[in-house]
């Protein structure tokens, strides 16, 4: 028997097994320092999950034993005595002399981790024993460690130096010198602002008349999102009083009204109108009482902002701005100056404010603003103020954690992971996927959460990166199932497999479709049935997109695009107005060559409705298609007018929309229609658009060149030029000597065999 399969027990937390075998080991091998060790550590976990504090104190005399055994062989086992020496400072209560003992031998290791963990247990004893000159020695010396441990990362120094304070104020608070311990406190929020002794500080500062101190706290109350909303509207209710009894204190007046913003009706009441004439009179009372606090003058205009009355609220959002901008008010104004002036300012004020959570405040405020917004173009314009709120909070969290400045309002990691998503979206919205994937795996670092992954995964698939779009919806439904709503199991399915079949990695695609489809008819449609309706139509929309992206799943079976064709009509059999369906069997029955169902499904489609919602590029393929399978079936002028049409669509689009090579296939195949229409002068015109494309994107001679050409050079036969039509003819041979269309036609032109253009002899 060896130590290998105890610690693989250990390592996968199947403690008690692993102390059965050490102990069966430590029989044969009773001197085993290593195995005394590990037995300790086994015995230890195990307390901790006792079910009873007898049955814990048991198991952790056990562990101790352990633990003394393996000193009593191996007294140098650095381990095992800071165990030992911590459950002497914090469990066994008998043990404080061999604790104190053991706390000299690490303080003389010389490694710096150690000598905090001794110094640690050391001041825990020695708090045990009243002896606080001692203690707070210990903690102080701790101080100067950690100055030189941590010295290039100052978030985990920080966390430190809070911890030492804390430590130090608890000790003069036990032994009521207040004063000391509120300045310790203070020292300790410094280094670590959201912490959790922030709410009982709060009512000691509270207390103690520290009113700046207090309203600090009550700030990262509000903004943390980690205390109970009773606890937080308790704290805010005391803060009133104090008011109310006459205490003047503008920052604490401040956070009584920035508070109030997330319990309005607890202290304004139900009726709207109401509330918000009393919201604009203690706004104004507090701008008389403190005119140089800026948030008095945000306060009151919120008031108007919130009922819609923009023109009211400007005025107090300009008079904000002037005194400290705040950024939520530097959101609210721009939105306002926008309804009240129907233009949005030409730039907003680049403040200094060193709260970074306030600045992701202003950006998710702003984004939920727009979300009530109708006018898509107001919304394309805000997204430079939302890029520019999130990355303001963006530097300031990135300076505190990768570049060691700043300060510890950057120190929650949760809240930098949330800005980084936001921020990501926001520039994925802009088109700047690859800096979106670089910030949203920054916040993925900091603090893991599927949505980080979600939205990355749609920067990867926009810069047309799907296998990693792939892997993080993968880690997504392995890693994250338990928390995953059930409306985002299903769409993340649908993502990866539409991503699958784009690298044509078909045979994954299927068997995640057959899956996820059995899933839906075993046990999702009846679980979806306690959702909100709008959660159940989000899952039923995407079921069905899983059902018409089976249009691009391929077997590779003799009738495979049969197959899938089959399965889109299946689907219509149920669903006969899903559009999506027409629109993806539009593509299927075209390269079946069922040109007259092609045409069907789109005018099926066009029947449904909602094109123009579509995107650009969605809209052209609807004409596009339908022209194509036109030309087809000879149907020329129809096929014309889908080419036009699609033209025009295209011409409302973006840059990548009006592409060289959209351009390109609307006119070589309007060139092939005006030929079968006899309308050669149009060939012609159509046909040297393409020419001209080919010259000015420099591209290389290739099938599709040769095509349009030999129309053109058939348009010009048509018309009687039969020297244009030879100088054509002879281009195409010279550039593709082996298309035959253009040497069967040069033969034609030569009026006899395929060797008549030789010279004969006499």
């Amino acid at each position: 028997m060896n130590l290998d399969e105890s610690e693989r027990l250990y390592n996968e937390q199947a403690y008690t097994e692993a102390a059965a075998k050490l102990e069966l080991y430590l029989e044969e091998t009773p001197a085993s320092p290593q195995a005394w060790h590990l037995l300790g550590l086994c015995r230890l976990e195990i307390a901790k999950a006792a079910d009873t504090r007898e049955e814990a104190m048991v198991t952790y005399e056990g562990a101790y034993t352990a633990f003394s055994n393996t000193l009593s062989f191996d007294s140098a086992h650095v381990q095992a005595r800071v165990h030992r020496a911590y459950m002497g400072a914090n469990i066994m209560e008998d043990k404080l002399e061999v604790t104190l003992s053991d706390c000299a031998v690490l303080l003389e290791d010389g490694n710096e981790e150690i000598m905090t963990k001794a110094l640690l247990y050391r001041f825990q004893v020695y708090v045990l024993q009243h002896e606080t000159e001692k203690a707070l020695a210990d903690m102080h010396r701790s101080l100067e460690i950690y100055t030189s441990l941590y010295d290039d990362d100052l978030p985990q120094l920080n966390v430190a130096r809070f911890q030492c304070h804390t430590r130090i104020g608890d000790v003069y608070y036990h032994i009521e010198d207040k004063p000391a311990a509120l300045a310790h406190y203070k020292q300790a929020f410094q280094y670590t602002v959201y912490n959790n002794r922030t709410l009982s500080t709060a009512y000691f500062a509270l207390d103690m008349a520290d009113y700046d101190f207090a309203a600090n706290l009550l700030h990262v109350l509000i903004s943390s999102g980690e205390n109970e909303d009773e606890d937080i509207l308790r704290l805010l209710k005391k803060v009133k009083e104090l008011l109310d009894e006459g205490v003047q204190h503008a920052a604490l007046a401040r956070e009584f009204c920035w508070g109030t913003t997330d319990f309005w009706q607890q202290f304004y009441g139900e009726d709207e109108d109401e509330g918000t004439l009393e919201q604009i009179s203690t706004g104004k009372r507090f701008m008389t009482q403190y005119p140089e606090e800026a948030y008095f003058c945000h306060y009151t205009a919120t008031a108007f902002f919130n009922i819609g009355s923009y023109r009211e609220a400007l005025p107090y959002y300009e008079k904000a701005l002037a005194i400290r901008a705040y950024p939520s008010s530097i959101a609210r104004w721009y939105y306002a100056s926008y309804k009240v002036n129907e233009q949005f300012p030409a730039s907003w004020p680049d403040a200094t404010y060193d709260i970074p959570y306030d600045w992701y405040s202003a950006g998710v405020i702003y984004s939920e603003i727009l979300q009530l917004e109708k006018d898509p173009h107001a919304k394309e314009v805000s997204l430079q103020l939302k890029k520019f709120l999130y990355k303001k909070a963006f530097d300031l969290y990135t300076a505190y954690w990768h570049s060691n400045t700043g300060n510890s309002w950057a120190g929650h990691p949760h809240h930098f992971a949330m800005c980084c998503n936001n921020y990501g979206i926001t520039l994925y919205e802009l088109g700047e996927f690859e800096e979106a994937t670089r910030i949203h795996t920054i916040g993925y670092a900091m603090s893991p959460f599927w949505e980080q992954l979600e939205s990355r995964a749609d920067a990867w698939h926009s810069l047309g990166k799907a296998a990693e779009a792939i892997t993080d919806r993968k880690a997504i439904l392995e890693d994250f199932y338990s928390y995953l709503p059930l409306m985002y199991y299903v769409s993340i399915h649908e993502r990866i497999i539409e991503d699958l079949t784009l690298l044509d990695r078909h045979e994954e695609a299927l068997e995640l479709y057959n899956k996820i489809l059995e899933e839906y008819d075993t046990w999702i449609s009846t679980d979806m049935q306690e959702l909100e309706t709008y959660d159940q139509e989000t899952i039923i929309y995407n079921i069905d997109r899983i059902k018409t992206g089976r249009a691009f799943i391929k077997t590779g079976s003799a009738n495979d695009l049969s197959e899938r064709i089959r399965a889109l009509e299946k689907h219509l059999e149920e669903k006969p107005d899903d559009s999506d369906a027409y629109f993806n069997l539009m593509y299927l029955y075209f390269d079946n060559a069922q040109y007259e169902h092609c045409i069907g499904a789109v005018n099926n489609r066009i029947s449904i409705g909602g094109i123009k919602k579509l995107p650009v590029v969605s809209q052209m393929k609807i004409y596009y298609f339908r022209g194509k399978a036109a030309l087809k079936l000879g149907r020329y002028a129809a096929a014309i007018a889908d080419m036009q049409q699609t033209l025009q669509i295209m011409s409302e689009g973006d840059e990548s929309d009006n592409s060289a090579n959209n351009r390109l296939g609307v006119y070589a195949f309007l060139a092939e229609a005006c030929l079968g229409e006899k309308d050669y002068q149009q060939c012609i015109h159509f046909g040297t658009q393409c020419v001209d494309m080919y010259t000015e994107m420099n591209w290389s001679w290739d099938a599709e060149a040769s095509i349009f050409r030999y129309n053109m050079a058939l348009a010009y036969e048509s018309m009687g030029n039969i020297p244009a039509c030879k100088k054509m003819i002879d281009e195409i041979v010279k550039n593709d000597p082996g298309y035959q269309p253009a040497l069967q036609k040069k033969n034609d032109l030569k009026g006899g065999g395929i060797f008549s253009f030789f010279r004969k002899k006499k």
